[in-house]
């Protein structure tokens, strides 16, 4: 393959005006809540790369993308530039192709290639985002890494006599969902891993210092994410004591920052207290394991949510505070229904027929969504300025509602859900429910077995 690689080094005028002015408000009301927090771990002085955990497909790096105000150069896997179409999208994207094993052997040494690359970038001070796992998964673990990252530390700190001084940030991105639309986002940069740590080693041992330095990043990297280390079934009882407890950890820690981050504090804390049990009673988790099933398998059964039970009830005054809101917003919720129905439509239709693996659907339908709105949007701008006789600037303020119409739309349906189960979970509970009561009598029995782990 005779490769292209574009000039990602350079700035790109229209990649930041179609980024602000297109890209970012669509990606802004994609999401509910997006917290970052360590942006200013980056040093805009420093060459550096970002290594990013995988979980999430295109989102990953659209999300950095979204909250990183920088332009940042890709690796991606090297398919992509056999389709020739797509080459200049590639280009302006800032996207390097990356060899694996599975494009052939021959190819592996078209990464030296790309390697340089990288070096010349970030000797412009220019951010370049790997993921070092090399593929996503829809896992909260870290997988081991692959030594792109060390080997284009070497390369660089060798081209440059060992005076480059190389960082590498970590960074993890925390989905409440990962296939869901309007949920929450968070990103924690970490602080700088200095490459010149390494400088000893790289110059006595590169093969040892490769192996370093992808120690330290996956150190860094475990920082920044939730990483469950179960491997076999009981995976899935740690995650659901992470949520399950998420509540009794917050009350034994004191954790500081926006509820974004008190959460993300409160889930990392509890898979290491569950850790730290786990290798003094190796049984913990599959002594559990069966009441946290069942659990779970009731609140999916009676269509409850784990807050209504630990909390026995919805807060009288927040029901009838919703009640308010969903009598007010109805029309609103009408008029959004009627403009943004076929979008959502289509874009949830190609989601299902484009791709089956469950962490692509939403990048598939964040792209298709963003591709249809922009026709559809187009339209209403049309007939708004042709026929509307007010004055042109106006426009802005009817796409301003457009927006705000799309949240109103995605948002309503989930409230109502809300608010109805708030209703029935109050009502039987003040009726002596027996499904009720047995799922509070089970919650109860999981967060006093993990009580028991913390005091």
């Amino acid at each position: 393959m005779k490769l292209d690689l574009g000039t990602p080094e350079k700035f790109s005028f229209t990649y930041t005006f179609i980024r602000n002015t297109w890209f970012l408000p669509w990606f802004k009301f994609w999401y509910k809540d997006i917290t970052i927090v360590g942006k200013q771990n980056i040093d805009r002085k420093t060459p550096t790369i970002l290594a990013i955990n995988h979980q999430n497909t295109a989102m990953d790096p659209l999300i950095l993308c979204g909250t990183v105000f920088r332009q940042i150069s890709w690796l991606a896997r090297a398919d992509l530039y056999n389709k020739k179409f797509l080459i200049p999208i590639l280009h302006w994207l800032k996207i390097l192709p990356i060899f694996r094993k599975r494009d052939g052997v021959k190819n592996l040494g078209e990464n030296d290639i790309i390697f340089e690359k990288v070096v010349e970038i970030i000797s412009n001070k220019k951010l370049v985002g790997i993921f070092p796992e090399g593929t996503h998964w829809g896992f909260r673990r870290l997988r081991p890494t692959r030594k792109a990252i060390p080997r284009i530390v070497c390369l660089a700190e060798e081209k440059n006599n060992y005076d480059m001084d190389i960082n590498v940030n970590p960074v993890g991105i925390y989905y409440d969902d990962y296939q869901d639309i309007r949920t929450n986002i968070f990103i924690k940069i970490g602080e700088p891993i200095p490459m010149r740590q390494f400088f000893n080693s790289l110059q006595e041992n590169p093969q040892v210092a490769e192996n370093e330095i992808k120690d330290a990043i996956e150190k860094g990297m475990r920082e920044t994410m939730i990483d469950i280390p179960q491997t076999d079934e009981t995976y899935y009882t740690a995650e659901g004591l992470r949520i399950i407890c998420r509540k009794k950890t917050s009350e034994k820690f004191s954790f500081s920052g926006n509820k974004q981050e008190r959460e993300f504090l409160a889930d990392k804390k509890t898979v290491e207290i569950i850790e730290k049990e786990t290798e003094k009673n190796p049984s913990f988790l599959s002594d559990i394991k069966r009441i946290v099933d069942e659990y779970e398998k009731a609140l999916i059964r009676t269509d409850f949510s784990n807050t209504l039970v630990e909390q026995k009830g919805s807060d009288a005054f927040n029901v009838i505070w919703n009640c308010m809101k969903l009598i007010a917003l109805f029309p609103l919720f009408i008029i959004g229904t009627a403009v943004h129905i076929i979008n959502y439509a289509a874009m949830v239709k190609l989601g299902k027929t484009l791709t089956k693996d469950p962490q692509f659907k939403n990048s598939i339908m964040f792209v298709c969504g963003a591709l249809i709105k922009t026709i559809i949007h187009g339209l209403y701008i049309a007939l708004w300025l042709i026929f509307v006789p007010l004055p042109w600037w106006t426009v802005f303020f009817m796409i301003a509602s457009l927006y705000f119409l799309w949240t109103i739309f995605i948002d309503y349906p989930r409230l109502l859900k809300r608010t109805i189960q708030a209703f029935r979970f109050n009502f039987g509970y003040a009726s002596k429910n027996a499904d009720i009561q047995k799922l509070i009598e089970q919650h109860d029995a999981i967060e006093n077995a993990y009580t028991k782990c913390i005091d």
